[in-house]
């Protein structure tokens, strides 16, 4: 009985040591942790020693580009900023000086200096407000602005700068997008510009049926209108067309918030055009707020085949009264001709 209170004894023991050993924590600057690894008041910082400069991945000997690297691992309590980071030994970017409060970075020589702004990527930079910059070489240097891409700067407040080689040119609410070869430019504030040489596509639908298109070095929109891609065909009747279009209000007007010296316009009211056009025997067409182009050109179309037709008709009729009034003519100058040569015929006969 003894050896097994022993055994019991001994296994008791052993057991609570693992369970103490399970369960114990490491507190640095603190006797009562909070956590197995608690950190208490201080900056957490793991770095490297000086790396090859090889390791940058702009080593460039040619350019000067060869300073050593080290990489880094920032903790900032008193900022409430992190860093997770590679960079010259010579950079500032983890310098506290050069942190944001709220901001997070990480990358190489990422900078992210001001309050929560963010910066990921290579040598991008996020210093204004709330700001974010990823990517290679980047920019967002203004309170809620976004830098995206390469070589791209998002310089203005609200600003958004996605691509290559673009700038906000220092403007307020200006968005930016596209790739270029060339330093292009925001030019106005409140402005979205874009540069796409491959052309811009839109869809609606999954299937890809409806959209519009802007193909490469084209300057209007092609609506997407392949016979392929529609059902239901219902030919038009032109006249009706034509007298729909012929009591129709047009009018020259101006939208409320435009200023009618400079912006005036010509055309029907939605409303008019729906009551005229708006409904076929399989549905309804547009609504009687808006009016699609692709509807009105179908409509302006419809018309001049309705006037074509009109015109050709009128000349073939004008052609067969052409016709009848040159046979009238010659009847009438046959039977003048007769009534002369009988009257020449008379007189001869008298002379004698």
């Amino acid at each position: 009985m003894k050896k097994l209170l022993f055994k019991f004894g001994l296994w008791g023991l052993l057991y609570g040591m693992s369970c103490a050993v399970a369960l114990a924590q490491l507190g640095i600057g603190t006797n009562l942790p909070k956590a197995r690894l608690h950190v208490y008041d201080g900056t957490f910082l793991v770095k490297t020693p000086k790396l090859d400069p090889q390791v940058s991945p702009f080593y460039d000997p040619v350019n000067f580009d060869d300073d050593s690297v080290h990489h880094a691992l920032k903790w900032m309590p008193e900022k409430s900023a992190f860093r997770a980071m590679g960079g010259s030994i010579y950079g500032s970017a983890l310098d506290p000086a050069a942190v944001g409060k709220f901001s997070f970075a990480s990358g190489f020589d990422v900078f992210a200096t001001n309050m929560a702004a963010s910066a990921r990527g290579l040598r991008a930079s996020a210093g204004g407000i709330a700001s974010f910059a990823c990517g290679q070489s980047t920019i967002a240097g203004y309170y809620l602005s976004f830098a995206q891409g390469f070589f791209s700067n998002a310089n203005g407040p609200y600003c958004v700068a996605m691509g290559t080689n673009l700038e906000n040119n220092y403007l307020t609410g200006a968005f930016i997008l596209g790739h270029s070869t060339f330093n292009f430019e925001s030019t106005i504030n409140n402005q979205i510009r874009m540069l796409f040489t491959g052309g811009y596509r839109f869809y609606t639908s999954n299937l890809l049926i409806t959209g519009v298109q802007l193909p490469a070095g084209a300057n209007s929109w092609s609506v997407v209108s392949d016979a392929r891609k529609k059902e239901n065909l219902a030919i038009a009747d032109g006249r009706h067309f034509l007298e729909q279009i012929g009591t129709m209000p047009l009018s020259s007007w101006n939208y409320k918030d435009q200023d009618s010296k400079y912006f005036r316009h010509y055309g029907p009211m939605a409303q008019d055009f729906f009551k005229a056009f708006g409904q076929d025997k399989y549905g309804t067409i547009g609504t009687d707020t808006t009016i699609s182009q692709a509807d009105l050109d179908g409509v302006t179309l419809v018309a001049i085949q309705a006037l074509i037709k009109e015109t050709d008709e009128l000349e073939k009729t004008s052609g067969e009264l052409q016709m009848q009034l040159a046979r009238l003519r010659k009847q009438a100058s046959a039977k003048s001709e007769s009534r002369r040569g009988k009257q020449h015929a008379l007189l001869a006969s008298k002379s004698k």
